[in-house]
């Protein structure tokens, strides 16, 4: 029976390891297409090929592009305000970015979590558990505002954690709110990168105010955190 248990076990261990492994090579290629093969020139191209799906056809590209590729979402967000515009450009990449995210934290809540625990040994996603518990929502904020910070790769290792998808809500959002300005620089350049940054400051002053605000609650709660 246990030689059973141990082939099942080794069994469902190598197809997650195959699954995850899927996922982080269509991360490549994608990674690898988008950089190769999208700009700001052809972007605009399909836009205007597209006629009135054109923004619809972009929205799509840019979800896709923060989903798979979280390593070079700047290009993207800038050439939204360099296609439509600063102001069209800012709900644009405040929208995608936002659905982009929220996809990264369902799929890794839905799929990413019960993969990794099937890999990693109990031990180890404890101390996993308790990292990430640290990082929390704060954390995940500054970098989301913060220029140059690894703010989707961290998503996907926060969601991993026990933190529940309503502490991401807020400092997503905000944290959104601040990327979405690089369409500024897309559409007036130097004046532009003003405009971001002192969006982003803003933004972290809010931020860290509301989202404070929120776990200062929630750690006050008689509820585990990891059921928030």
């Amino acid at each position: 029976m246990n030689i059973i248990n141990i082939i099942i076990y080794d069994r469902v261990k190598l197809k997650s390891i195959i699954t995850l492994g899927i996922y982080i090579a269509l991360m490549i290629i994608a990674a690898i297409v988008f950089s190769k093969y999208v700009d700001r020139e052809i972007l605009q191209t399909v836009v205007k090929s597209s006629g009135n799906l054109g923004i619809v056809a972009y929205f799509l590209i840019e979800v896709i592009y923060v989903t798979l590729t979280p390593l070079f979402n700047t290009a993207i967000l800038i050439a939204s305000g360099y296609i439509f515009g600063g102001h069209v450009g800012f709900v644009m990449n405040f929208l995608a970015t936002s659905v982009g995210l929220f996809i990264i934290v369902f799929l890794v809540k839905k799929y990413g979590r019960p993969l990794l625990q099937r890999i990693l040994s109990p031990s180890f996603y404890s101390r996993f558990d308790q990292l990430t518990q640290k990082v929390g929502p704060i954390t995940l904020l500054i970098v989301y505002v913060l220029p140059f910070t690894p703010d989707d790769e961290l998503t996907y290792l926060v969601a991993a954690g026990p933190i529940g998808i309503k502490r991401f809500i807020l400092p997503i959002l905000l944290g959104t709110l601040a990327k979405a300005a690089y369409s500024y620089i897309g559409d007036m350049g130097t004046k532009g990168i003003a405009i971001a940054t002192y969006t982003r400051l803003i933004m972290l002053v809010i931020g860290l105010v509301v989202v404070g605000t929120q776990e200062y609650i929630l750690m006050r709660k008689p509820v585990s955190n990891a059921t928030i």
